[in-house]
């Protein structure tokens, strides 16, 4: 089976109408957990992670009304996860301070615009504290609050977006060191970028076209060539606009890859363990979520769709199994619960014959996987070590460890030669005294040679055992040749001695 591939574990029930999803580790058990915004409730569902896909049932925390976007990190410094959820009714965005144990304290808000939708975090004054940027749907603008670093925040400054501004992400968009904004405007089919001023402030903005009714976003270089570019999906379009950024705040023109039906949020990640970043999108309107694979230019493969449940909205991705592959976790509006779907890809591999020298001190050589595989992935060959000599056929197989029935395989022949030479063991000088003053006939023992291969191992040395050596010091040089026909190269020193009369 061919990447992406996802196995669907039990939902998880929310309360009503979860919208959106983030995830850390919010009990510090090494587990990733999972935090939903209930809408119609006014809470945020958490899910504490067992750590194999599984979760336990929800606690709720209240909020403001309508909660929507969600987003986690450590807004008082104290090394545990927090959660910022906007409250789109009440006009505010709440914070829950983490205990560490996977509890939250009672809620704090904080002023925003009309209607916020989302949010982002990230450290906009360089100040080392975590700030906020939250999209104002009714406002036309993105309110901007400066944390203080115990769980608090400036009141907020805010800066005109396009018509009816949802999505936002923060990144480096002209690398310049500090942290900007894009915002999509579903009014007017745009993407608006702020540019960083490094203390919290931003330039007006700059807007660029994207498809009709662009609704979530997400930054990520595509294309890699070292800039950050743009994802997000256009509603009406079916569509997912990808707009390449030119490291200077600016964009080229969007490329459409085709998605399901009415496209909402899009995170990017790396769903098939090759390097290259590729986008997972909520489709509302037909109940799936698809995965467009990157080819590392910026462009993207065909869509692959894997069925949610009931007007799926926001999307996360984490490794929720432990198992070293990003897995999505998905909101689904209608249904009232959350969809876990664990990544189970198999990369597809093409095999070629094999040519290897021989592993050190054997005469075989371990068979190497033919290409790199995932890390939740189990690979095995068949024989999995090649005698020197003739080819041998080896079959290789890549299983999914979530997913036995997931396979890949492939046969090729291995062939595996000798290269490695005979080993001396005893060279050792010799010293030997003449019958005589000129020198006399020495006869010394055919050396010890070994080899990693078995065969006759033919040895020559000169001058040979027998010879005439004169008074002094002569070398000895030795070679031996195995039946593969390496050689190697030994010395010794035999030292005649004058004789001496008493």
């Amino acid at each position: 089976m061919v990447c992406p591939a996802f196995a669907s574990s039990a939902p998880l029930t929310t309360g009503v109408v979860p919208a959106f999803v983030t995830s850390a580790d919010f009990n510090n058990d090494g587990n990733i957990d999972l935090a939903v915004t209930n809408f119609t409730d006014g809470t945020v569902s958490v899910f504490l992670g067992i750590g194999d896909g599984t979760f336990g049932t929800q606690t709720t925390f209240a909020t403001g009304t309508f909660p929507n976007g969600i987003i986690s990190a450590d807004f008082n410094n104290n090394g545990i996860i927090d959660l910022a959820v906007v409250n789109q009714a009440d006009d505010t965005v709440s914070i829950l301070l983490g205990n560490g144990t996977g509890g939250f304290g009672p809620q704090t808000t904080f002023a925003t615009g009309s209607n916020p939708v989302e949010l982002t975090s990230a450290d906009f004054n360089e100040d080392g504290n975590i700030d906020l940027a939250i999209t104002n749907l009714l406002g036309d603008t993105i309110s901007v609050l400066l944390g203080n670093g115990d769980g608090t925040f400036d009141p907020q400054t805010t800066f005109a977006t396009g018509s009816f501004p949802e999505g936002v992400t923060s990144a480096d968009f002209n690398n310049d060191g500090n942290i900007d904004l894009a915002v999509t405007n579903p009014g007017n089919d745009s993407v608006s970028i702020f540019l960083g001023n490094g203390d919290g402030t931003f330039d007006p903005q700059t807007t660029f076209a994207t498809g009709t009714i662009p609704q979530g976003i997400t930054s990520a270089d595509f294309n890699n060539d070292g800039f950050i570019d743009l994802a997000t999906p256009s509603l009406i379009d079916n569509t997912i606009s990808v707009l390449l950024g030119n490291g200077d705040g600016t964009f080229d023109p969007q490329a459409t890859f085709a998605t399901g039906a009415g496209p909402f949020a899009v995170i990017s990640t790396d769903f098939n363990c090759d390097g290259i970043l590729d986008l997972a999108v909520t489709n509302s309107g037909d109940d799936t979520v698809s995965v467009l694979l990157g080819n590392g230019d910026g462009t993207f493969g065909p869509q692959t769709t894997f069925a949610t449940g009931a007007f799926p909205l926001g999307i996360n991705s984490a490794d929720l199994n432990n198992d070293g592959a990003p897995d999505l976790a998905i909101a689904n509006t209608f249904s009232d619960n959350v969809s876990v779907l664990l990544d189970d890809c198999v990369r597809p591999f093409t095999c070629s014959d094999q040519v290897l020298p021989n592993d050190p001190g054997i005469c075989a050589a371990t068979v190497p996987f033919p290409s790199e595989q995932c890390v939740n992935v189990a690979t095995s060959c068949d024989p999995d070590t090649v005698a020197v000599g003739n080819p041998t056929l080896v079959t290789c197989t890549a299983a999914s460890n979530l997913n036995p029935a997931n396979t890949e395989v492939c046969t090729f022949t291995v062939t595996v030669n000798d290269t490695e030479p005979p080993v001396f063991t005893n060279l050792r000088d010799i010293d030997v005294e003449a019958n005589n003053s000129i020198g006399t006939i020495v006869t010394y023992p055919d050396p010890t040679v070994t080899d990693n291969c078995p065969g006759v191992i033919t040895t020559a040395c000169n001058p040979p055992s027998g010879s005439f050596f004169p008074v002094g010091a002569t070398i000895v040089t030795c070679v031996a040749t195995d039946t593969n026909g390496n050689s190697a190269t030994g010395f010794f020193t035999i030292t005649v001695f004058p004789f001496e009369e008493e």
